[in-house]
C-alpha cells in the first residue's frame, strides 16, 4: 500500500520540487493539496509566487486542489502533511495534522521563532505524531563528503565555521529554484514588498531564509554547545519591504565557533557560497559554489591539498519523500539533523541571532 501525501500551503517555492519528488517515489502517492494563505494581498501569479506555484502544482502533479486544508485533510486522510506554507502559520497547521494523526514534514525552518517551534513540539508530542524538518541541502552528496571528511579529521579538530550564502531574495531578479527550469519572472517592488517573504508578521527576511542554514550546519557540523550569538541585520536594499536583507552573525561556543553571513542583495554567481571549516592542522571547503558543480577539498596549513577518502552517497538520502520511504519501509531511523530534537535546537540558535539583532547585544542561547 503506498503512502499517502498531502500537500499544505504553495507560498515556499520548494514546494515545487517537493511535489516533483514525491511523485517520482513510488512508494508515495500525492493525494491532494490545500491552498493556505496567512493575508498577503492578492498580486499578479508571477513564477515562484503562491498563486503560480498552485498552478505548476496542479498542472503538473495533482489536480485534486481543496481551499481548505483541513476538509482535505479529513476527507484524504493522508499518512504524511509536506507543510509548504509562511513560516508565521506553522504551529496552526502542524496542529491541526496533529489532531488528526497525521505525520508532518516541514519546509525549513521549523517556525518563525523559538515560541512557535515550541508550540509545535507541543503538538507533536501531544498527539504523537512524527515530525521532521525538510532542509534541502541535506539532501547535495557534496555536503555528506564534507562533513565525512570532518568527523575522520582529515585536517585535525574543527574550530571555526565559515558560511555565507546570498542571492537576489526568493523572488528577486534572476532567482532560480529547483523542480522549475526557468527564472522569476520581473517583478515591480510593489509587488515583490506584497509578498510574505518581505513582512516580518509573516515570517519572511533574511534570517529565517539563510541565517537558518548557518545555524543547520553549526549544529551538524560543530555538534551542541553553542552559547552565544551576536548579530546584526539591516534593510540595505529593500526599502519596499519591513524585513531585513543583510544579516552577520558569529556564534560562539567553548573553543569553537561560527561566522555565518547572508544576503537578499548580492547572488551566489558573485560570491564565493557554501560552508568551510577551519581545522587545527587545515581547512575543508565547499568549492565552485552551490550551482556551479559544487565539491569540497581539503588543505593543510601549508597550503598543500589532502586528498579526501571517497564517499559513497547512500540514495536513501536523494531526498525527503524517498528517505521516508526509506525510513516506514526498512523501520530505519531518521537522519538525525531532520529530526524535530535537533531542529529546536537548531531554531534556539536562529532565535537568539534574531534577538540579538535587535537588541544590539550578544543573546544567550535558550
Amino acid at each position: 500500500m503506498k503512502i499517502k501525501a498531502v500537500i499544505i500551503g504553495f507560498a515556499h517555492m520548494h514546494v515545487n520540487e517537493v511535489a516533483l519528488y514525491i511523485t517520482e517515489q513510488p512508494d508515495f502517492e500525492l493525494v491532494g493539496a490545500a491552498d493556505v494563505n496567512a493575508g498577503e494581498e492578492k498580486i499578479a501569479d508571477l513564477r515562484y509566487t503562491a498563486g503560480w506555484n498552485l498552478k505548476n502544482v496542479r498542472e503538473n502533479y495533482c489536480d485534486n486542489i481543496y481551499n481548505d486544508y483541513r476538509k482535505m485533510l479529513d476527507e484524504l486522510k493522508p499518512d504524511y502533511a509536506f507543510i509548504m506554507c509562511e513560516n508565521c502559520l506553522k504551529p496552526e497547521i502542524v496542529e491541526e495534522c496533529a489532531k488528526r494523526h497525521v505525520n508532518v514534514s516541514i519546509e525549513k525552518p521549523i517556525a518563525s521563532s523559538l515560541d512557535e517551534a515550541e508550540k509545535i513540539w507541543e503538538s507533536v508530542k501531544k498527539y504523537g505524531i512524527e515530525a521532521v524538518v525538510n532542509w534541502p541541502v541535506v539532501w547535495r552528496d557534496y555536503i555528506h563528503k564534507m562533513k565525512s571528511a570532518l568527523d575522520k579529521r582529515l585536517v585535525g579538530e574543527p574550530l571555526k565555521l565559515r558560511y555565507i550564502n546570498g542571492h537576489t531574495g526568493p523572488l528577486g531578479k534572476g532567482a532560480k529554484h529547483r523542480g522549475v527550469s526557468e527564472n522569476a519572472d520581473e517583478m515591480t517592488d510593489e509587488q515583490r514588498g506584497k509578498t510574505w517573504w518581505h513582512r516580518s508578521k509573516l515570517g519572511g527576511g533574511v534570517f529565517l531564509d539563510i541565517c537558518c542554514y548557518g545555524c543547520l550546519f553549526s549544529q551538524w557540523f560543530l555538534g551542541g554547545g553553542a552559547e552565544s550569538v551576536s548579530a546584526v541585520g539591516e534593510n540595505l536594499n529593500t526599502p519596499f519591504g519591513d524585513t531585513d536583507d543583510n544579516f552577520a552573525a558569529i556564534i560562539k561556543y567553548k573553543g569553537k565557533m561560527s561566522v555565518i553571513e547572508g544576503t537578499w542583495t548580492t547572488p551566489r554567481a558573485a560570491i564565493p557560497s557554501g560552508p568551510m571549516v577551519m581545522c587545527s592542522e587545515g581547512i575543508i571547503l565547499c568549492t565552485g559554489g552551490a550551482e556551479n558543480s559544487p565539491d569540497v577539498k581539503a588543505y593543510d596549513i601549508y597550503g598543500n591539498e589532502v586528498k579526501i577518502p571517497k564517499f559513497e552517497f547512500p540514495r536513501k538520502l536523494a531526498n525527503m519523500p524517498s528517505h521516508l520511504a526509506n525510513h516506514i519501509k526498512t523501520g530505519e531511523k531518521v537522519f538525525d539533523i531532520l529530526t524535530l530534537d535537533e531542529n529546536m535546537k537548531i531554531m534556539a540558535v536562529l532565535d537568539a541571532a534574531m534577538r540579538s539583532s535587535k537588541s544590539g547585544k550578544a543573546e544567550e542561547i535558550q
